[in-house]
């Protein structure tokens, strides 16, 4: 059975955290998923059936409704992170596979069904909605910030993400504005300087802990519309500027205001979240009791390759209940090795015609493949029933004596199966001979380290999946392919019973 252990702001201090943090012991649980966030300790471990109550508590974290601020984001990149660092260090077990996918996806669901993470909920953010809602242009406005502290590099953080290109931080001690303006590309100056830096200013955002006044009505220009943010307590910003006819004025009232608004929006989404929260349980407890009744044994069909192999023991470990009897075989791409897939004479089903095949004949249940090599649109009566999360979307280079890219000499060949790959590699080094290669993974790192080829670039999953990490010379920075790393199951349409068995083990 899955059980877990929590501790969190809603029954323990932050000491009382740190020493359960200090004290606690994951080997001792065996096969686990340890949670960390700044108000949480989760540990979740065991094997076999998942508790409702277990199901309620995760999906209720994930979805925020156990957050200090009720629907926050953060909490469901933290939970996959904790899932996807478990998956890697250890094999868990098929029920906490499906109870995190399963966890991951309502999070999703929740997020996009309801509004239970609508609007800001801190003063920075809502000083940046507040901004969006007069339609000014982040990317030409001149933006003005007085004062270094944690909420104005906030903002900064947020602007920038926003594109704004022309901010000012101003302090009373330059050397403080200087050491944040280097590390987010930015101009700094003097307060003393502010009459100047005023002039030029569309947005001015102050946050201070100056006991009075910092910028005074007789500094403001009146010969432009300034959208000003007063966020300090006392305040900073003469409120005699609100006055101005050319000065929209906000205090830390309206942002505060604009806080409780969208928190009692999250707030009255909460009944809606747990409602899809049941449904999600009562979804998950009928496809683990499918599981355990079915009897029949699944025929799988995959390549016979290596890497192919070890892909179906990945996948057949996530469901110890299920009988599997694996059909190895070769596909047209496997057979026809001369044919090249870089100039575009490959057919869409290179690697996958005879699997499709085996499946449309009746010969096998489901077909585990390498999803980048799926065709663009699946054969008549087929459909992919689980697509799953790449372990690592990334390239690497495979090179002699591990030479990294950007050494290789002028003229160097280097080996790929890949357009996509050929045109990254064209943009950073066209000096280089760039040659089509095929053949399994190990076959096309053996071209390379006979000297056929000065070097390969490969996905970097398929060495970890092999354990030849110590051939990648380096990880490049290339964009891959949106199925790359990913494992996928295809399947005759209209087996229902088998779709549902497989409902929900992946992560989309």
């Amino acid at each position: 059975m899955i059980q877990y252990e929590s501790i969190s702001h809603h029954n323990t201090t932050l000491g009382e955290r740190e020493d359960y943090f200090k004290k606690i012991n994951k080997d001792d649980k065996g096969a686990s998923v340890f949670l960390q966030t700044c108000n949480r300790i989760e540990l979740y471990y065991g094997n076999g059936d998942i508790p409702e109550d277990v199901a309620r508590h995760l999906f209720r974290v994930v979805c925020g409704l156990e957050s200090a601020i009720v629907g926050e984001r953060a909490v469901q990149g933290q939970v996959k992170e904790a899932y996807l660092t478990a998956r890697k260090e250890q094999k868990l077990p098929a029920g906490m596979h499906k109870l995190f996918e399963c966890a991951l996806q309502i999070g999703k669901r929740v997020r996009t069904e309801t509004q239970i993470s609508h609007g800001a909920v801190s003063h920075s953010l809502a000083t940046i909605e507040i901004i969006e809602q007069q339609n000014i242009d982040f990317r030409n406005a001149q933006i003005t910030i007085i004062g270094v502290n944690k909420l104005t590099e906030d903002i900064i953080k947020f602007l920038k993400n926003k594109g704004a290109q022309h901010i000012l931080l101003a302090n009373r001690t330059l050397q403080k504005a200087a050491d944040i303006a280097q590390q987010y590309d930015i101009k700094a100056c003097s307060l003393c300087n502010k009459q100047e830096f005023l002039k030029f200013t569309d947005i001015l955002i102050c946050a201070t802990s100056a006991p009075d006044v910092v910028v005074l009505k007789e500094e403001m220009p009146t010969d432009r519309d300034i959208v000003a943010f007063d966020l300090a307590f006392p305040r900073d910003i003469d409120p005699r500027i609100g006055q101005m006819s050319n000065v929209t004025l906000y205090n830390l009232h309206n942002v505060e205001r604009k806080v409780q608004s969208n928190i009692s929006v999250r707030e009255d989404e909460v009944k809606k979240a747990e409602q899809l929260i049941e449904e999600e349980i009562d979804e998950l407890q009928e496809i683990m009791e499918r599981r355990k009744q079915h009897s029949k044994t699944v025929k799988v069909i995959a390549r016979d390759s290596r890497l192919s192999q070890i892909q179906v023991e990945e996948i057949k470990k996530r469901f110890p209940e299920i009988q599997f009897e694996t059909i190895l075989c070769k596909s047209y791409g496997d057979t026809h090795k001369k044919i090249s897939l870089l100039n575009g004479e490959a057919p869409d089903d290179i690697f996958t015609r005879e699997l499709d095949d085996a499946l449309l004949n009746g010969e096998a249940d489901i077909a585990i493949h390498s999803a980048k090599d799926l065709p663009q649109q699946q054969p008549d009566g087929l459909e992919v029933i689980a697509l799953y999360e790449a372990t690592d979307k990334t390239d690497s280079l495979v090179s002699r004596d591990h030479t990294p890219l950007l050494s290789l000499p002028a003229g160097s060949t280097v080996g790929t199966s890949s357009p996509l790959r050929k045109a990254e590699l064209q943009k950073l080094r066209p000096d280089l001979k760039i040659v089509g290669i095929r053949g399994c993974i190990e076959e096309r790192v053996a071209q390379v380290r006979s000297g056929k080829i000065d070097s390969a670039i490969v996905a970097t999953c398929a060495l970890k999946r092999l354990g030849m990490e110590d051939e990648i010379t380096e990880i490049l920075p290339f964009e891959t392919h949106p199925m790359q790393g990913r494992l996928a199951i295809t399947a005759r349409k209209g087996n229902d019973a088998l779709k549902k068995m497989f409902a929900k083990d992946n992560i989309l």
